[in-house]
């Protein structure tokens, strides 16, 4: 049984980051020859971001980038491949744009922990493991080696592109996973195996797992086998579906892909809603957005323009629930619901930001074949700058209601 898609949708985003860095590292390449191919690249790197960024010089000065581009180079005889990539990585970061990042091929193996962590208020407990490490489940870390875990995040998430809290929460529990991303930052000195010290079980010593990024959980188990399964954690490979919840009168969208699916386009999607809705005793309609991290922001104007002329956009009829993993054209989709009908807002505020960066564009490095992705257009929605889109009921999951099967959002819906 496979859990929340924002871990695995984490670990393929950070895999991208230093899987490519392993077949270059595999290559027989002359020191020299090496360098000076590294050097190309990064000055490639640092000549074509400037020009292409979008409004550069107000995410950073010249100065700046250029220092810590040099710094890079200097070092390059000292450094490993991957310390090289995290390091460019490192810098992009530190521009807090979610859209500007590394993003190498998927090509060779990477070592990952046999074990999946996630995020919930009350620290980072384990949701997966494989089958030898079952016995894991629903611990909680407490130390990598003999670091306590809030050092080990404050330094993981140097290399999360973010623009605010949330989306460091969310994106964490998959860049833990790496060891690679682990051993950067001097929390292990093997890539074979990581100690950690979880609560109640003591020091385990884990041994790493070597397979491609696009198998990592395969086979893993879950926290939550042989429990309830909460709606938001079913179906999350499909773009988009639905549930008519009888006894609550509630009838529960998901939307986890701002996209048409290839069976069913979102309008016919849309039809079918209100067909049944208008042939059904409907009391409130709830839009879930959790598990969406963007896309098209306007395959969903369909169902907006139905609920905001529908009765439903009135007051306690019509929710949408956001939180950490919702960025990008998710952002923009639950701004056009606020701007436009009475929806009532729940959950936890969203990884990005209501003005942000957007477009994506890419441009590749010429030896190493390193992808840049850069955006070229801003987008303002609403006054100000908040830092997040923020529910009018802030309701967090504890890890408790995670590992039970309980889903404390939707149940404050059914209930409001």
């Amino acid at each position: 049984m496979k859990t929340n898609t924002k871990i695995f949708l984490s670990v393929l985003i950070y895999s991208f980051i230093i899987c490519h860095l392993l077949s270059c590292s595999e290559q027989p390449t002359a020191p020299e020859d090496r360098n000076l191919k590294w050097t190309e690249d990064i000055d490639y790197f640092s000549t074509q971001f400037k020009s292409k960024q979008l409004n550069f010089s107000s995410l950073i000065s010249d100065q700046e980038f250029n220092n810590k581009i040099n710094s890079i180079k200097s070092s390059i005889n000292s450094l490993q491949d991957y310390e090289i990539y995290l390091k460019l990585q490192q810098l992009l970061a530190s521009l807090h744009v979610s859209h500007i990042t590394l993003w190498p091929s998927p090509q060779k193996k990477l070592h990952f922990l046999p074990i999946c962590p996630d995020k919930f208020s009350d620290g980072f407990y384990i949701v997966l493991a494989n089958q030898n490490n079952i016995n894991l489940l629903g611990k909680k870390i407490t130390k990598v080696g003999n670091y306590e875990i809030s050092i080990v995040a404050d330094s993981l998430k140097k290399i999360i592109s973010s623009e605010n809290e949330y989306w460091i929460n969310d994106q964490l529990p998959g860049v833990f996973t790496l060891v690679e991303a682990l051993k950067y930052f001097g929390f292990t000195n093997d890539l074979s195996k990581v100690e950690l010290e979880l609560e109640g079980a003591g020091k385990v010593a884990l041994i790493s797992i070597e397979e491609p990024f696009t198998d990592f959980g395969s086979g893993y188990r879950s926290v939550l086998e042989g429990k309830t399964v909460p709606l938001y954690l079913q179906n999350y490979s499909r773009a988009y579906w639905d549930i008519y919840l009888k006894e609550n009168e509630t009838f529960y969208i998901v939307y986890n892909k701002c996209a048409d699916a290839s069976d069913l386009s979102f309008m016919d999607f849309t039809n079918e809603i209100k067909d049944f809705i208008d042939s059904s005793n409907v009391s409130k309609v709830v839009l879930d957005l959790r598990n969406n991290s963007g896309g098209n922001s306007e395959v969903i104007r369909p169902l907006l323009t139905y609920l905001q002329n529908s009765s439903f956009n009135s007051e306690g009829k019509l929710f949408v629930i956001i939180g950490n993993h919702s960025i990008s054209s998710a952002v923009m989709d639950a701004i056009y619901f606020k701007q436009n009908t009475a929806s009532i807002f729940v959950g936890e505020p969203t990884g990005g930001k209501p003005n942000g960066y957007g477009e994506v564009q890419t441009f590749k490095l010429p030896n190493s074949g390193l992808n840049i992705q850069y955006t070229v257009k801003y987008f303002n929605q609403v006054a100000g700058d908040p830092d997040s889109l923020f529910p009018d009921y802030n309701i967090v999951l504890t890890s408790q209601d995670f590992i039970n099967g309980r889903d404390p959002v939707l149940d404050f819906v059914l209930k409001f």
